[in-house]
């Protein structure tokens, strides 16, 4: 299938060049203040004699194209402004560029004052903002996002160069494990709602909501200090342009879920919102400790009896995803302040069945598999999410501004899990299920400021946040029952003497994290030389941060009775928790252990200091140093008993250095030098062990970790043949000490599940390769449909090695990091016509293999492989108010495999190699639409 869409892709561009040999040519360029060589917004840009024209952006572009060929006289107009005609001859084929200025006209008697608001979302505002910052540094825009169905920033941020996505949710950054990278929401840090990693959940911010988001990839003073890959920063709408009220809608059909059989558990009054109902919490009286009743069996049944008995499943229909979507965008005065607001409420309910092969093995030896197990899972999965986002903007003059900015998310995750299938060392045939229900909420909250002062010679810019995270897994149920394929019975497992929760039990957990932010900045521009009107720009700036999480977990099993009614074996799972009683039934068990919880904080106070200084008219260097004291610390205690009382006090100083070099407005190159850390996250040094029943593994933490350090050095060449368009190309390494990473704990897993583990290593190296193209195909040919044409190309080459850890020498000593890959690839192709409001996307994406989780000796490590991901979508707006969108995500459909490299021959064989993993998502068609119900 890939050959055959290379061939048609190809011979469709060879086509659609050759359709059209019409004599026109371009002309673009840009229009400025002739005395403050400032950009003109809004200049009318006209060919004398006809209708052609445009009107300059704002960053004073315009373009024309499909001008016959011959001599022409330009005419450029502006309020205020002399008439400015320009005499060209246009070729056929050929762009021609016209850079003037426009003086302003002394005979006006009147003063006409023109002000905009600087645009942010756009594909040229965002290309602006790159190419004048001084660190290295990519982008979307809401523009470019605009061209996409991607729902949410998760699916955004692949589309741009060296950005992989991880569980359709968390960030890798120069293919560098989501733990090297940081996010910021407006200038202040994210809480995560996950327990076991360290990273933001770009899934709950909705794609209609984000203005732009920024990935810098070079550290710099201002710049927090602890990431490795990227920094992000996300921004979300604030003043609109115009007032408006806009609807959406959509509606999703999956391959292999959608209209098939869907299984779920009982969820109770409600579930449809995502909040938390309380239908599966603990009782408000349940005994903090059930072995408090050993020496009472009344109590002890009584306390068993209390938890609810839902242990089947209702079968349905899946019914196609819902997404709806209500925005209010609204602008106005008080008095002299300009006042915006921004308010979104988006609701989604979607539903996906995956068949999952899940297996695992021994050593491979002599070329010979030999597994544990061989199960396939049918995966039942229900999400609904509740988005908030309000966002007000406070204008009082064109020195001074306030925001305030409110985003809200709450989401529910039911799944439930059939796994069938072999347990060859166990040596039965399992018919087990799992029912899981996760709930994550998340607001995040900040109010900011910006205030001018000496005419923008003196800049302070301030944030305070406020951010709170809940993650609630209540009565997380699993059971095992082995069946005799004789005759396709059923026999319930049930242990005796000591419970085995993961075999038959159920797990209660809660994490609450809640986190204060406050920063300054202060920008001072101190004039060098008047005569060559330079100056430099010195900033220097606090932070502080003060964060603290609570995380509780119940672990509850059941046994045999003393005189256990065999009957309950063979029947079913509802009648066996029927009958909880200390004689012929169940006996419900504590199963807590004291490395079950957890109390954490951390504390950063940090500040620094930068110069931008213009060493030239074209070289700019700026240099800097930060310094972060921070105090990290956890309560909790080892499986014994053993209290554990982290606290690890670190300061760091971080220097950087960035230095650019103008060839001219449209070319320059940057290098960049920058030293950051990686903290280990609270879940990371937590003693805590969990039983992931979907993967089969146990998840473990080490109190033991150490910081990281990674020293950065970058270097990029830029062009900008025009302010929408971009070619970049980078080469980066970095050196780490101390890594974090995930390892296969050597000796578990025997007879069943693993345990992963964190762990340093020893040192590591990271270097590579980034091309990055956004060219518009105009200026290729005059074909009416390629000049509606652009291009989107991003690419990198990573290659990184690891040197092993002292008492790690079992494991693959030629090794990359832990979940790095090793090529990206993302190609798009748009079509844009504006006249009739049409747009077409074929979008591509693929990243190399990359370490899942690092093995030992005679266990190879595991290695998540490549997919080929092919999207197709397309917009049509109709009259005013309408637009309809569609389209067709992950065409191919590939299976997502993980591999095992058994036989150790360097080559991973999908049909040969040991499969640990494999299901396909299943393609999904789109289709909604937008109305707008009022605009002003």
């Amino acid at each position: 299938m890939n050959s055959k869409f290379k061939f048609t892709l190809t011979s469709l561009l060879l086509f659609i060049s050759l359709i059209s040999l019409a004599q026109t040519g371009v002309i673009r360029g840009t229009v400025k203040d002739a005395a403050t060589d400032e950009d003109i917004i809004g200049a009318t840009v006209r060919i004398d004699g006809t209708t052609m024209g445009a009107a300059t952006d704002v960053n004073g572009f315009f373009s024309i194209s499909k001008v016959p060929v011959g001599k022409k006289k330009v005419l450029i107009t502006y309020v205020s402004y002399k008439v400015k005609e320009v005499e060209v001859t246009v070729e056929a084929d050929k762009v021609l560029e016209i850079n003037t200025a426009l003086e302003e006209d002394k005979v006006v008697l009147q003063e006409v004052k023109v002000t905009a608001s600087r645009l942010t979302n756009t594909e040229v505002s965002l290309i602006s903002e790159i190419k004048a910052s001084q660190m290295v540094v990519n982008g979307i825009s809401a523009q470019q996002i605009g061209k996409t169905l991607d729902r949410d920033a998760a699916q955004v941020v692949k589309r741009v160069p060296g950005i992989t996505i991880v569980g359709e949710r968390f960030i890798n950054i120069r293919g560098l494990n989501q733990r090297y990278n940081n996010v910021m929401l407006h200038n202040a840090f994210t809480p995560s709602m996950e327990t076991d990693v360290k990273s933001f959940s770009f899934d709950i911010i909705p794609s209609s909501q984000i203005d732009r988001l920024l990935i810098y990839k070079s550290p710099s003073a201002e710049l927090p200090g602890e990431f490795a890959g990227g920094l992000v920063k996300i921004f979300t709408k604030n003043i609109p342009d115009k007032n408006s009220l806009v609807l959406d809608y959509g509606t999703s059909v999956r391959q292999g879920t959608t209209f098939g059989d869907f299984y779920q558990p009982n969820q109770g009054k409600n579930y449809w919102t995502g909040f938390n109902n309380g239908y599966y919490d603990l009782p408000q009286f349940f005994p903090s400790n059930i072995n408090v009743f050993l020496n009472n069996p009344a109590q002890l049944e009584a306390t068993g009896r209390s938890l609810r008995n839902e242990w089947t499943t209702n079968r349905t229909t899946a019914t196609p995803d819902q997404r709806f979507g209500l925005t209010g965008n609204y602008k106005f005065n008080i008095g002299r302040i300009k006042v915006g607001n921004v308010t979104a409420l988006n609701y989604s309910d979607s539903r996906t069945n995956f068949l999952i092969d899940r297996n695992d093995f021994n050593a491979n030896i002599n070329n010979t598999q030999s597994p544990i197990y061989f199960f396939k899972d049918s995966q039942y999965s229900r999400n609904i999410r509740v988005g908030l986002i309000h966002n007000w903007a406070f204008r009082f003059n064109d020195n001074h501004s306030v925001e305030l900015k409110n985003l809200f998310n709450q989401m529910s995750n039911s799944n439930f899990t059939q796994r069938s299938g072999r347990a060859i060392e166990a040596n039965y045939n399992p018919d087990n299920q799992s029912f899981n229900q996760v709930y994550r909420g998340i607001y995040t909250g900040q109010i900011t400021g910006k205030h001018s002062f000496l005419k923008g010679k003196t800049v302070i810019d301030w944030v305070a946040g406020y951010n709170r995270s809940n993650r609630e897994q209540p009565d997380y149920r699993r059971y095992r029952s082995d069946v005799d394929l004789t005759n396709n019975s059923k026999t319930i497992y049930v242990p005796i003497g000591t419970a085995q929760a993961f075999y038959l039990g159920r797990w209660f957990s809660e994490m609450n994290e809640t986190s204060y932010t406050g920063a300054v900045n202060l920008t001072q521009k101190i004039a060098l030389s008047k005569a060559e009107n330079t100056e430099m720009e010195v900033k220097a700036g606090l932070f502080y941060e003060s964060k603290d999480r609570s995380f509780n977990g119940r672990n509850i099993g059941y046994v045999r009775g003393n005189n256990f009614s065999n009957e309950l074996f063979t029947g079913s799972v509802t009648n066996l928790f029927n009958n909880i009683n200390s004689t012929t039934g169940i006996r419900i068990d504590e199963q807590t252990n004291p490395n079950d919880s957890y109390t954490a904080g951390n504390r950063l106070l940090a500040y620094y200091a930068n110069a931008n200084i213009p060493l030239s008219k074209k070289l700019n260097i700026i240099a800097g140093a930060r310094v972060e004291d921070n105090t990290q610390s956890l309560q909790s205690a080892f499986l014994g008993g053993a209290k554990v009382n982290v606290k690890n006090p670190v300061t760091s100083v971080l220097p950087s250095a960035n230095l650019s070099y103008n060839f001219s407005e449209k070319m320059l190159v940057r290098a960049a030098y920058g030293q950051t850390i990686n903290r280990p996250e609270f879940r990371e040094l937590a003693p805590f062990s969990f039983y992931d029943f979907d993967f089969n593994v146990v998840y473990e933490g080490y109190t033991g970790l150490k910081i990281s350090t990674v020293n950065n050095f970058d270097v990029r060449w830029e062009l900008y043949p025009t302010p929408s368009e971009i070619v970049s190309i980078a080469a980066f390494y970095k050196n780490f000490r101390n890594p974090i990473e995930l390892e296969v704990e050597a000796g578990s897993g025997s007879l069943g599940a693993k345990t992963f583990i964190y762990q340093n290593a020893q040192n590591a190296k990271s270097a590579g390769l980034e091309l990055e193209v956004r060219k518009g195909l105009a200026s290729l040919t005059a074909s009416p449909v390629l000049e509606k044409m652009s291009l989107l190309f991003n690419a990198a080459l990573i290659y990184s090695k690891v040197q092993l850890r002292e008492g790690a020498e079992g494991q693959s000593n030629n090794r990359p990091l832990q979940g790095q890959s090793p090529y990206i690839l993302n190609v798009g192709l748009n079509y844009n016509n504006t006249d009739k409001d049409f747009q077409v996307n074929l979008l591509y994406n693929v990243i190399g293999k990359r370490i899942f989780a690092i093995g030992f000796e005679g266990y190879p490590d595991l290695y998540e492989m490549p997919r080929n991901v092919v999207d197709l979508t397309f917009s049509k707006g109709i009259k005013d108010r309408w637009t309809i969108k569609g389209g067709v995500t992950d065409i191919f459909n590939q299976a997502a495999l993980i591999l095992q490299d058994g036989n150790q021959d360097g080559k991973f064989d999908r049909k040969t190699d040991e499969v640990m993993q494999s299901y396909k998502p299943g393609s999904l068609v789109t289709l909604g639409f937008s109305y707008t119900l009022s605009r002003k």
